[in-house]
């Protein structure tokens, strides 16, 4: 029996262990936290801090969340949900809690992991599941220190919890993500005052379009995907962004329209430069609740402007502006690291822009027995990691058997050509973002396991109705790909 680590007790994480369990796989998952969650995990989930993408897909195939949650779930939902997953499949004892790798090698037969105080384990297969939420990303800005002695605060979006924090005091929230804004908008609510500085508006899509239609129905459809233009493109696509051309470009100024009014993105000063299709990927974000209103009624205050250095207790812009804020927060993400990775390693994973390069978004060829689950990140990565994870199963059962290692190096290069040259979006998340093609990778994961890529005969409902993960369930059994 072949023992498998897992590094990393995420979203990722946890599914991965349960696929391999069920294929009888011995599995040891290593995680430095105290308990299961990752991004989830209570010191990393920040106040106010709710799913981007509805309940009913933001879920494994097999294991819906409760019908009682909200439409969009809370942090600390999301977190029993993910409890209640590891102890209905009996992964929770095969996890070891805080337990930091420190570093690995392969041995020519095993991958070799130093844990902390030294201890070495032995697996015949790692996967390495630490996502793409690594390490809270904090610019280094001239005077920072100087600003700290003065008596102020700064922290990283993950690392407020609790409203106290910013109650009564001025705050200045850094970035425009979705932790910014949602940072910015409890700070008003709470807070003395809330400025929000950024370098450039970005488009940002409501909970309910036109306050009425579901997003997940006009964003996580087979027919939306559509109007994006792929890498490679099915007929249809083909015909769309070819002779369809401008029907492509009058929806996407038509969903801008809507945003502008929807948003009055003109009166709060906040609106984008760029064209919306060019930004739609992972880091597209969901508005907050009565962000917008805050914003056009002055609880927000927005300045597009970036800090160009502290002074004491002052915060010097790059336009000029000076703020004196009691706390900043800064909203600016996160850096996919895996520091326990050797540098020959890491160097064979990465391109000289700092980008994964893995086939599929989980092996390399010239990296023996190791994969990585959760670096296929998506608008509903629960099931692109699910499906992730059955691949790389049946890669290392030997049920799937992969192309020569030149023609998966020239897929590779293929894609980051593609990514570098056509979508520029896509070098964020380190290159690991699927999104907005999220249907077309599970499309390939599927097709690699001889598996249906689609649930039902009805190819019209199948193209327009929103993606719902518990098709995969019966997908993912193995069914014949013929219907």
């Amino acid at each position: 029996m072949k023992h498998i680590g897992i590094i990393g007790a995420g979203i990722s994480g946890l599914t991965t262990a349960k696929t391999f369990m069920q294929k009888g796989y011995r599995v040891t998952v290593l995680e430095k936290a105290d308990a299961i969650g990752g991004v989830w995990h209570k010191r990393c989930s920040y106040v106010g801090v709710t799913t981007q993408t509805t309940r009913d897909e933001y879920a494994f195939s097999d294991f819906p969340m409760p019908t009682h949650y909200p439409m969009w779930p809370t942090g600390e939902q999301v977190r029993q949900y993910l409890h209640d997953y590891a102890t209905h499949f009996g992964i929770m004892p095969c996890i070891r809690f805080g337990t930091t790798v420190k570093s690995m090698y392969y041995d020519g037969f095993n991958w070799v992991v130093r844990l902390q105080d030294d201890e070495t384990v032995t697996f015949a297969y790692v996967v390495v599941c630490t996502g793409t939420f690594h390490e809270p990303h904090v610019p280094k800005i001239p005077g920072m220190d100087a600003y700290l002695n003065a008596g102020g605060a700064i922290r990283h979006s993950s690392e407020v919890l609790d409203a106290d924090q910013l109650s009564g005091k001025d705050v200045a929230v850094v970035g425009f993500a979705k932790s910014a804004t949602d940072m910015a908008t409890v700070a008003a609510e709470v807070g003395k005052s809330c400025t929000l500085v950024y370098r450039r508006a970005q488009w940002k899509v409501p909970r309910y379009f036109g306050n009425i239609i579901n997003m997940k129905y006009l964003l996580f459809s087979r027919f939306s995907e559509a109007f994006f233009n792929a890498r490679k493109k099915p007929i249809f696509q083909r015909v769309l962004h070819s002779i369809g051309r401008p029907l492509v470009w009058a929806q996407w100024r038509a969903l801008e329209m809507l945003l502008k009014k929807q948003f009055q993105l003109k009166t709060c000063g906040m609106l984008p430069a760029h064209r919306i299709e060019d930004q739609i990927s992972c880091s597209l974000g969901v508005e907050p609740v009565g962000f917008y209103k805050m914003v056009a009624e002055k609880q927000i205050v927005g300045i597009c402007a970036e800090v160009k250095r502290f002074e004491g207790r002052t915060m010097v812009l790059t336009n000029g502006e000076v703020l004196q804020p009691d706390v900043v927060i800064f909203g600016t993400g996160f850096r996919q690291r895996l520091p326990f990775l050797g540098v020959q390693y890491q160097e064979m994973i990465t391109n000289v822009n700092g980008m994964y390069t893995l086939y599929r978004n989980i092996v390399h060829p010239d990296l023996p027995q190791m994969g990585f689950v959760g670096f296929n990140s998506s608008l509903f990565t629960t099931l692109t990691s699910e499906v992730a994870a059955h691949w790389l199963a049946a890669v290392v059962s030997g049920d799937l058997i992969l192309p020569p290692a030149e023609d998966m190096l020239e897929e590779m290069r293929a894609m980051e050509r593609w990514r570098c040259e056509a979508r520029p979006i896509a070098a964020e998340f380190s290159g690991l973002c699927v999104a907005p093609f999220n249907y077309q990778h599970l499309d390939e994961l599927m097709t690699d396991l001889g598996l249906r890529t689609q649930a039902s005969r009805n190819f019209i409902r199948e193209f327009f109705k929103p993606i719902n993960p518990k098709d995969y369930k019966k997908m993912l059994a193995g069914k014949p790909k013929a219907f």
